[in-house]
């Protein structure tokens, strides 16, 4: 396949992915809306939606990680040139069940809460906080598998608007909530919570009837269907959560360490989560699209697919890496005036941009994973690639080499690097076994 070609596929899988990039992006800035009006009442409340939300934010994207199979099952079933009006029902009665388990899991957050050694002041507001958006779950994994599933339809636009609507909604709701008005008390930091939970529940609804008038919906339970999402999703769920926790467990490193590192570590992954965004949405589109050539059982759709991906993840994490390796203190200077955080920040974001590339690619190879229904070997190696290589390495080199916070990123970049290296092995591999299937 020429350069040529790869550049034209290139464009296809960006014009495709744009609206998902810009639902991803729209998604994380919900905890922004939050933070900002939180910023205008109080530091205790922004402190207190702060912790809840890192707290939060593990269980919300197991239950996500688990759904992201959904896009390129039913895209599978699209390229197959099958229809099936009940997989998405069945896709809800997961969400049930993993948001109940999930869920209880936050309601009693104050059973568990002093282990994270909590400031005392904040606990309160943090386990109130957990109990409210514990509810918030069942209606987020219902906007995300219905999302996914429209993707796989090509509804792309519908779905990513929704989010953005949202966003300015539960600014609003924050505002009120919080506040009150002249008639109104407001709830304070509570309303924060009240405010997620309500958007959350409407976006849910909101897809469900966009789905319903565009798509066949049976509500008709199918145990085979379950046993496949969770036997797809479940993988794809550990893989996820072996990555955030990666990078959880370095923030709780760094935290120990001194104010500088702390207030810096906690910068650049604002920063680098942000950008992160968009090799993700790349990953999601790619996982609907090499789908349905795995279902039509096309091997010269899904190579074309992957490496036009590939190449336009490389153009895309270049220009990343360009601006982290190039002026991390003028990037760092974006967020923090402060100059001390600027200069260690600006050190730390060197190596954020050295694993730029691999990072992006290991990304959307997973989503080409998920499209052809490979989830337990990435999900392997993402514990082998993170919590055996990556994290000791970058252990040794902080505290051994005195590195500090530079260490850990360090193993960070190693252990993606790593995975990015094995996941295109174990790709190739996959493509060679596929074509000798089909030939025979």
């Amino acid at each position: 396949m020429s350069f040529k070609n790869n550049i034209k596929t290139a464009k296809e899988i960006l014009i495709f992915s744009l609206p998902i990039i810009a639902g991803q992006i729209g998604q994380m800035f919900f905890g922004v809306g939050d933070i900002i009006v939180a910023g205008r009442y109080s530091s205790l409340a922004v402190a207190s939606i702060g912790v809840a939300a890192m707290i939060f934010a593990p269980f919300l994207m197991v239950g996500i990680g688990v759904l992201f199979c959904t896009g390129p099952l039913a895209s599978q079933l699209k390229g197959e040139g099958k229809s099936d009006p009940t997989f998405l029902y069945n896709a809800y009665l997961v969400s049930l069940v993993i948001a109940m388990t999930l869920g209880t899991a936050l309601f009693f957050s104050e059973f568990y809460i002093g282990y994270f050694k909590l400031n005392p002041e904040i606990v309160p507001h943090v386990v109130l906080f957990l109990k409210w958006t514990s509810f918030s779950l069942f209606p987020a994994f219902v906007f995300q598998a219905s999302k996914e599933y429209l993707q796989a339809q090509g509804k792309i636009y519908i779905p990513n608007s929704i989010i953005w609507f949202f966003n300015i909604v539960n600014v609003l709701l924050n505002i009120l909530l919080m506040f009150g008005t002249t008639n109104f008390k407001g709830f304070g930091i509570e309303g924060s919570a009240i405010a997620t939970t309500i958007c959350r529940f409407l976006m849910a609804i909101s897809i469900f009837f966009y789905m319903k008038s565009v798509t066949p919906f049976e509500m008709r339970r199918n145990p085979e269907t379950i046993k496949k999402i969770l036997r797809l999703g479940l993988p794809i769920s550990f893989t996820i959560l072996c990555e955030v926790l990666i990078f959880a467990t370095v923030t709780v490193l760094v935290g120990g360490m001194s104010l500088i590192a702390s207030a810096s570590q906690n910068l650049v992954m604002n920063i680098t989560s942000l950008t992160f965004m968009v090799p993700m949405a790349l990953g999601s589109a790619i996982s609907v699209l090499v789908g349905e050539q795995f279902g039509k059982k096309s091997i010269e759709g899904i190579v074309r697919l992957c490496r036009g991906a590939m190449t336009l993840t490389i153009f895309i994490q270049v220009f990343f890496a360009c601006l982290y390796l190039t002026i991390p203190h003028l990037v760092m200077g974006l967020a923090t005036t402060d100059e001390a955080v600027i200069v260690y920040g600006g050190a730390l974001l060197f190596w954020v941009g050295l694993f730029q590339l691999p990072d992006g690619l290991q990304v959307v190879l997973s989503g080409v994973m998920r499209g052809l229904n490979e989830t337990r070997i990435p999900m392997v190696l993402g514990l082998i690639s993170y919590w055996v290589l990556g994290l000791p390495f970058g252990v040794y080199l902080a505290y051994q080499r005195n590195m500090e916070a530079r260490g850990l990123w360090v193993g960070l970049a190693i252990g993606l690097t790593c995975m990015c290296v094995l996941l295109i092995a174990f790709y190739q591999n996959r493509i060679k076994k596929l074509r000798l299937t089909i030939q025979n």
